[in-house]
């Protein structure tokens, strides 16, 4: 896997003992093999594409395949035809925030471990340690090209960037879009820079392309489609397959919808799930004209549920729906962490097929993995929380390869779900003191401890409403394992403090590039 070594301090250290230089020389062998072996079988590797899609804070409820659709006045004819071409997971499970979820998705890792299990401040150290070993570095040494167009939130140094991680080429936004209504916000400074929309390729800094400003934010999704198309187009012509990763901004705050597409009579809301709906057609229209439709699987879900954020340009009213789910982002209620995903990979997945059996955003790492024929690239010296699910994808056994996952948020553990169980020790609820926000959002409220966990059994109670934890004490005797386990892992690896350039599998932190200026 990745790692940043600079020869020339072996050289001049002269505090490194010999047994620190057998391990280095030991380690970067086998480094080398591995990756002389991953570029020996990219020549072999006839592996499937891959076009994920991720939306932005997009609920359970909003699409027509998970219950809205026309109930919420817009009909998601796109994607609920897809739904049907492919298999709909229901209790598919992100991360509380965009940042733990991508983290997720990237690493395979719970965002707890690599310091990303929380939206940093702007301007303070975020991101993924360059050290971290990507989804895109392993599809990149498996053959694969890599693309992502559309939001990253995983760094906004140079050397945390895209390119800096795993893919060929880039456009987007580092961070994330509320940003793009600052100017319009009263007491923003004249003279600070707003946050750019950049591009990049691989080993070149990352530039500039137009600030991301309010005309900026409604116009952005058609342009991350229009090069999503025109990527999948101009791959069709090539033998080597592609991982292409498309991080939608939308239906984020604000949700400012393309103007092409706005119907007056509608909400901001409402345009923008029309958007979504239109623009992911596109994308899937291009795989499937481009003859690539057998031999790509498409992912289609959302990083959070729901978040209610109203302000100047921003409309006061519903937004995202959690469907038959309590809560919105960022929490560990079911509405936060339980979005739509559908997956399509004709002759592997069947068309048609709905499961509620647990899924997570982690285990995409370990099953793209496995589909390509790149376990072997997988990271041994680090914990990996990711489940190979694809014998359950594929219709070869009925039932998850996962019963249990935990959920961490600014260092809190919040919630553990076991089978049907939900667990909570910490819970995020909207705001009810002096200072209230317009919709009381979860956003920028309070946290509570609890004094004793939760329980709540989420088929027979999917709202979290009955706190059946008195009569269930069994359930400690099937969880104490998983947490002790967690912890033990943790004495091994400790976990990394956000914005953090050390991870705990390096020699020393010499080794490992430190971070530079944001953009």
């Amino acid at each position: 896997p990745k790692f940043s070594i600079n020869c020339s301090s072996w050289c001049r250290s002269a505090m490194v003992g010999w047994d620190a230089w057998f391990h280095i020389v030991v380690t970067t062998l086998s480094m080398l093999a591995r990756h002389a072996l991953a570029n020996e079988n990219s020549s072999l590797q006839h592996g499937p594409n891959i076009v994920f899609m991720m939306v932005d804070n997009l609920g359970f409820g909003d699409l027509g395949s998970y219950g809205g659709g026309i109930l919420r006045g817009v009909p998601t004819p796109r994607l609920d035809a897809f739904a049907l071409q492919g298999m709909r997971l229901t209790n598919f499970n992100v991360e509380p925030e965009c940042t733990p979820s991508r983290s997720a998705l990237m690493t395979g890792r719970m965002p707890i471990r690599s310091g990303t299990d929380s939206v940093a401040l702007v301007g303070m150290p975020d991101g993924l340690a360059p050290c971290e070993y990507t989804i895109a570095e392993l599809f990149s040494d498996a053959g694969y090209r890599t693309a992502l167009f559309g939001k990253w939130h995983l760094g906004s140094s140079q050397d945390r960037l895209p390119t800096a991680q795993g893919f060929d080429e880039w456009f987007g936004i580092p961070r994330t879009s509320n940003e793009a209504v600052c100017k319009e916000q009263p007491g923003f400074p004249p003279g600070l820079p707003l946050q750019p929309v950049l591009k990049g390729v691989k080993g070149a800094n990352s530039t500039e392309v137009w600030p991301y400003d309010y005309d900026a934010r409604r116009r952005i999704d058609r342009n991350i489609t229009d090069l999503a198309v025109s990527y999948i187009q101009a791959r069709s012509k090539d033998k080597q397959p592609f991982f292409l990763y498309v991080p939608f901004t939308l239906p984020h705050s604000p949700p400012l919808p393309h103007p092409d597409v706005v119907d007056p009579n509608l909400s901001q809301y409402q345009n923008a799930l029309g958007e979504i709906d239109l623009n992911s057609g596109r994308i899937i229209d291009a795989v499937d004209s481009s003859g690539l439709t057998n031999n790509t699987i498409v992912v289609w879900t959302s990083d959070n549920g729901p978040e209610t954020l109203s302000g100047i340009t921003t409309d006061f009213g519903a937004q995202s729906d959690s469907g038959p789910f309590r809560g919105e982002f960022p929490s560990a209620w079911e509405g936060a962490i339980r979005t739509p995903c559908i997956i399509r990979w004709p002759g592997h997945v069947a068309p048609g097929r709905v499961s509620n059996e647990i899924v997570s955003i982690l285990d995409f790492y370990r099953t793209f993995a496995n589909i390509i024929g790149a376990s072997h690239l997988l990271p041994t010296d680090r914990p990996i929380d990711s489940v190979d699910q694809s014998d359950f994808l594929f219709g070869k056994q009925a039932k998850s390869s996962r019963e249990t996952l935990m959920w961490f948020l600014s260092g809190d553990m919040m919630a553990i779900k076991h089978s049907r169980f939900k667990v909570h020790f910490c819970i995020q609820e909207t705001s009810r003191g002096s200072a209230i926000l317009p919709g009381q959002p979860v956003y920028g409220s309070p946290k509570l401890k609890l004094d004793q966990p939760w329980i709540f059994d989420l088929e027979n109670d999917p709202k979290e409403l009955w706190n059946i934890a008195a009569m269930n004490p069994w359930l400690g005797h099937v969880l104490s394992p998983v947490l002790l386990g967690y912890e033990k892992s943790t004495v091994a690896s400790p976990n990394m403090k956000p914005g953090s350039s050390t991870c705990p599998w390096m020699s020393t932190q010499s080794f490992v590039n430190q971070p530079k200026l944001q953009v």
